[in-house]
């Protein structure tokens, strides 16, 4: 059988479709010229590109090398190999056949493009720049350029430069998921928080499964903001009214001692109220806390604070304090309807994985209350932290519970049930 030049040229179209049919019908073919023609470069170069689309790597570095051997002059081949082993995160090697490709052809933007990511990878930021400006040289029209640019002048802590480059990289590609994506990690770090969260969710109507970007948006979800909703209760977050009560609160010896030694006990409710306003504005993305009033329902009156603080998206995870001043309400059920609330709010909507608590070691209540819903020990801090109001280096217990634990967790199933009306577990 022979396989003319022209058959050739259509595998290189069909490599652009970028199907599985497509590739595997070029594969096919290909092989066979092979066979005929074993040191054809074009060929070989073909093979190469098919088996690094498919991540066969191990194949494509082999067809890479007898394509460069037979064809050492070929830029292209030069820097399609430097693109597969920068995929394989052979970051030296491909530095060394980035500048092998452009010593050829310093005009490739695909190449500086290729390079200024491998610069990245290394952390290597400013190199990276200037490799994304040269591909924008050669090519001004080239949006993956434009949102590389855009990811290394975030790294520089340039926002508002990168996010021009994000917006002009959409210009030319406005179906660009992952510029969509980076455009509203900028502007979250510039504190516009609603803008970015448009941006996270255009991205994940482009790409329903895109991961990061779900994850993205769920740190600036409006959810955040929304008061929790129990039976006898409901919790809402701090505001400047509340600075009254939160200053009683700290005021209180013997509740802060038991939930919190740090906090300052007598800031001046005018200052206290100005703090609050300001952070009530910020998103809690912001702040990497949110902070409750728990209020009793009927009276309308406030009878507790909960928190969820040290938030970490990236781990998914957070600290969990609640207290009440009144401890008569904890006999009222009160306190563990609002701990429910708070677990349905960090596992149920906005998907943490995990919440931990530190007790004091001498607040045995509350170490007994958490072990029976299901927190487990996970350690015991010895002389911790130091309390300079009584002179002395301090024990915590570590607590925690994961979401795999809450939701094989058939006592807060039932409690929720009976306190809340639906089972959190495993919610609908």
């Amino acid at each position: 059988m022979l396989i003319s030049q022209s058959q050739i040229s259509v595998c290189c179209r069909r490599l652009r479709i970028i199907n599985s049919k497509a590739i595997s019908g070029c594969g096919s073919l290909l092989s066979k010229v092979c066979a005929l023609i074993p040191s054809q470069p074009d060929t070989l170069h073909l093979l190469a590109i098919i088996y690094a689309q498919t991540k066969q790597y191990a194949l494509a570095n082999d067809y890479f090398i007898k394509a460069i051997a037979a064809a050492p002059q070929r830029a292209d081949f030069l820097g399609n190999y430097a693109n597969a082993l920068w995929e394989q995160g052979n970051i030296d090697d491909a530095v060394i056949y980035c500048k092998e490709s452009l010593a050829l052809n310093a005009k490739q933007a695909d190449v500086h493009n290729i390079l200024g990511n491998v610069y990245l990878a290394q952390n290597r930021i400013e190199a990276a720049i200037a490799c994304f400006r040269n591909a924008l040289q050669c090519r001004p029209n080239f949006p993956q350029a434009l949102n590389n640019l855009g990811n290394a002048l975030q790294k520089m802590n340039k926002m508002e430069e990168a996010v021009t480059s994000y917006l002009n990289a959409l210009k030319l590609h406005e179906n660009y998921p992952e510029a969509y994506n980076n455009l509203g990690q900028a502007l979250k770090t510039l504190g516009r928080i609603e803008e970015a969260r448009n941006y996270f969710l255009k991205a994940i109507a482009l790409r329903p499964n895109f991961t990061q970007a779900i994850l993205n948006h769920q740190e600036v979800a409006t959810i955040w903001l929304v008061p929790l909703e129990g039976n006898k209760l409901y919790l809402r977050r701090y505001c400047k009214e509340d600075a009254g009560y939160l200053r009683q609160c700290y005021q209180n010896t013997q509740f802060m001692a038991q939930y919190n030694h740090y906090i300052p006990r007598h800031q001046r409710a005018e200052e206290l109220a100005l703090k609050l306003e300001e952070a009530n504005k910020m998103h809690p993305c912001q702040l990497k806390s949110i902070d409750w009033i728990i209020v009793k329902k009927g009276i309308n009156q406030p009878i507790g604070i909960a928190n969820l603080v040290e938030i970490e998206f990236v781990h998914r995870r957070a600290e969990f304090l609640i207290g009440f001043p009144d401890t008569n309400d904890h006999a009222k059920g009160l306190g563990l309807e609002a701990t429910l609330s708070v677990l349905d709010f960090a596992f149920n909507k906005v998907k943490l994985n995990k919440i931990t608590s530190l007790v004091y070691e001498d607040n045995t209540s509350s170490q007994q209350n958490a072990l029976a819903l299901g927190f487990i020990q996970e350690s015991m801090l010895r002389d911790h932290i130091f309390d300079s109001t009584c002179g002395k280096f301090l024990n915590l217990w570590g607590m925690g519970m994961t979401v795999n634990d809450f939701r094989n967790n058939p006592r807060i199933a039932k409690l929720s049930n009976r306190l809340l009306a639906r089972d959190i577990t495993h919610p609908h």
